[in-house]
């Protein structure tokens, strides 16, 4: 979710390479894949501490951003949360620089700008290619189509999503957010027992009902239409949204709408989220079936077989309190 980029210190473009990158998230949570999709694909090592929703509040307290981004739901301990630390050994004076994102499109930005295979590489660099691509009408066109995204699917799935699996589907199912290595053992705990306390708080922080889902589920049938015209209008080959090559773009439509067309962590997501047949709703499950067959629901599944990957080697989990946390 767009909120705010705070730099402690500047650094010049590829001055040094980082040392250690953290990631804070919601494991689940869609706008935290798409930043962990775009370390994955750089393959950068990096350790995330994952939460759940109403106890990242205590794990992202030192970390919060210092105004209230807007939108429905929205707080100032916002993820994901990218802490970038850069090793000043060569200058003993010179204190470490520490580059903090808290907001996944300047994420991909960041992460495009410093690891993405250099313009004159031409197919030879080992770096995969830069998301934002490096002719500027095709980066002024996939960033246009990633703020879309971000705004006009990205929200609504989050509301259809948890109105079937917090309001209509089985206590099980929404425990089982808590599971499966998506947080500590004393986060599970704690989601667990005090669950529908939480579902309280997030429907009505996030303005969760029957008619706003309805309304979510209107605006992203269209979205999805609108998309599989755009797909299907394109040149003879692999189809993608901008040019002839996967990009910020179609990342940024996979990981913000896969949740809505079942993906699940089988398919590449990176963490347990529940598939359709999770869904109690013979309506929410035909809902997530039509959306999965259209053409852009199949582009976000090929996305997914494609272009997903696996996280770098060095890359790990991190825990506090003891690692319960």
């Amino acid at each position: 979710m767009p909120v705010e980029t705070t730099k402690v210190q500047e650094q010049e473009k590829h001055s040094q390479q980082p040392t250690a990158l953290t990631l804070r998230s919601i494991a689940f949570s869609h706008y935290n894949e798409k930043a962990r999709w775009g370390l994955d694909y750089y393959k950068v090592p990096y350790i995330e501490y994952r939460s759940l929703p109403i106890c990242h509040m205590i794990s992202m307290f030192k970390y919060k951003a210092k105004a209230r981004p807007p939108g429905p739901g929205a707080s100032v301990f916002v993820t994901p949360h990218l802490t970038v630390e850069h090793n000043s050994s060569n200058n003993k004076d010179k204190e470490n620089e520490t580059i903090i994102l808290n907001d996944s499109k300047k994420i991909l930005e960041f992460l495009s700008d410093q690891y993405a295979a250099p313009a004159n590489s031409n197919g030879k660099s080992s770096a995969s290619p830069n998301l934002y691509s490096n002719d500027e009408a095709s980066k002024a066109k996939i960033q246009a189509l990633e703020e879309r995204f971000n705004t006009m699917i990205g929200p609504h799935v989050r509301r259809v999503m948890y109105y079937e699996i917090l309001l209509h589907s089985p206590r099980s199912v929404a425990r089982s957010l808590g599971q499966h290595d998506n947080a500590g053992k004393l986060q599970s705990w704690i989601w667990s027992l005090f669950l529908p306390i939480f579902v309280w708080m997030l429907c009505k922080a996030m303005h969760i009902n029957e008619t706003s889902a309805a309304r979510s589920r209107d605006i992203l049938k269209r979205e999805f239409e609108h998309l599989s015209q755009v797909l299907e209008s394109g040149p003879p080959g692999p189809a993608y949204l901008v040019g002839n090559q996967f990009t910020a773009a179609d990342l940024t439509l996979a990981s913000l709408g896969g949740l809505a067309v079942g993906v699940t962590n089988e398919d590449g997501y990176g963490a347990w989220v529940p598939s359709i047949q999770d869904m109690a709703r013979p309506e929410g499950r035909k809902f997530m079936e039509e959306l999965r067959a259209t053409t852009a629901g199949q582009h976000i599944m090929e996305c997914y077989k494609l272009h997903r990957g696996h996280k770098a080697p060095g890359s790990g989990y991190g825990f506090s309190f003891f690692g319960l946390w």
